[in-house]
């Protein structure tokens, strides 16, 4: 496997030789002539409802979905309908925090991978940050079903939906049921914040992403659902805020251009104002291009639930207002589709 005939996308861990295709919606491509695309794996193998899963793209259409259910196997990825060069994308739909995907080794049957010159990389790129909300957590399932990660499609959240439309390169950096300062137990050794300067820190507790490796034009920030439930006593409230600030100041440190969206609201209603505290505390301090923006709590009567989660018909309709939101702060200038 040669690494230059390879695109990644997303925060991509190299370790011992192998490429942890980790957070939501990572991926790599790459060109290959032959019959068929075999890809090893290896995984941390967890139960079998938090499997990682892997949507595969030839020449830009779908052509299925890999779960990988083995700690090291070698998957057939797709067939080639032809000894003509196809583009082949690999997609991990599900989060980091449940499974790792780490790819070993790519073999292609009848052929081999072409080398591919890349073109320069010219689109916006963006961060999302946040929770279950982000990682598209159970938007396959029915309204109340209990937790399995083949419920979960990232490719469905309002950060992909978003992405797709604006034509971004985008990164997602989220884990199903942490918060900015608790998690839904309220626990305060599962939040965010102490992810973000890690490459992947559920597969490497010391590799840090290095500054001006990703500059993101637009940070979107999704937190608070989980801290929710504990926001009615003053002294969690007070951390909250103090949390969210230390990390608003965190993402400046690392990309001071960027401009920040903190959203809340789609799963809960009381968290907003202190998201909203945040930010303006954030400001007073000197911190620029920050902004908050509360999103309507979901309509299940109108756009149904999944998994207790919000709809895919709830994500659709965040991603246009949270586009629109920038749109009338003069952050994008079009709600078309670039390039």
């Amino acid at each position: 496997m040669n690494k230059e005939y390879l695109q990644f996308e997303g925060r991509i861990l190299e370790k011992e030789g192998i490429f942890y295709l980790s957070y939501t919606n990572s991926s790599v491509s790459f060109l290959a002539k032959g019959s068929g695309v075999y890809m090893e794996f290896v995984t941390d193998q967890r139960e079998a409802v938090n499997f990682a899963g892997l949507r595969v793209y030839v020449d830009g259409a779908p052509f299925g979905e890999v779960v990988l259910d083995q700690t090291k196997k070698l998957y057939k990825m797709c067939s080639l309908p032809d000894k003509k060069p196809h583009h082949i994308k690999v997609i991990k739909i599900t989060e980091a925090a449940m499974s790792q995907a780490g790819l070993c080794d790519i073999l292609i049957k009848d052929g081999k991978i072409l080398e591919e010159t890349p073109l320069a990389d010219e689109r916006i790129k963006v961060e999302f940050i946040g929770d279950s909300i982000t990682c598209g957590y159970g938007v396959l399932g029915a309204p109340d079903s209990e937790y399995d990660i083949r419920e979960e499609d990232g490719e469905r959240s309002y950060g992909a939906f978003m992405a797709r439309e604006m034509n971004w390169n985008a990164r997602y950096i989220s884990a199903s049921g942490y918060g900015m300062f608790v998690e839904y137990t309220g626990n305060p050794e599962n939040n965010v914040p102490k992810l973000y300067p890690y490459t992947n820190w559920f597969a490497d507790r010391e590799k840090k992403i290095e500054p001006g490796e990703f500059e993101p034009a637009f940070i979107i920030v999704n937190l608070g659902t989980n801290d929710s439930g504990f926001l009615g006593e003053k002294r969690m409230q007070e951390r909250f805020v103090s949390a969210y600030v230390s990390f608003l100041k965190l993402l400046k440190g690392y990309h001071p251009d960027a401009g920040i969206i903190c959203v809340l609201g789609t799963l809960c209603t009381n968290g907003f104002v202190f998201v909203k505290e945040a930010v303006t505390l954030a400001l007073s301090a000197g911190l620029k291009d920050i902004y908050a923006l509360e999103l309507p709590y979901h309509d299940v009567e109108k756009d149904g639930m999944a998994s207790g989660h919000p709809s895919v018909a709830t994500h659709k309709k965040d991603a246009a207002r949270i586009l629109d939101f920038m749109a009338e702060q003069g952050m994008i200038s079009t709600r078309k589709p670039a390039g």
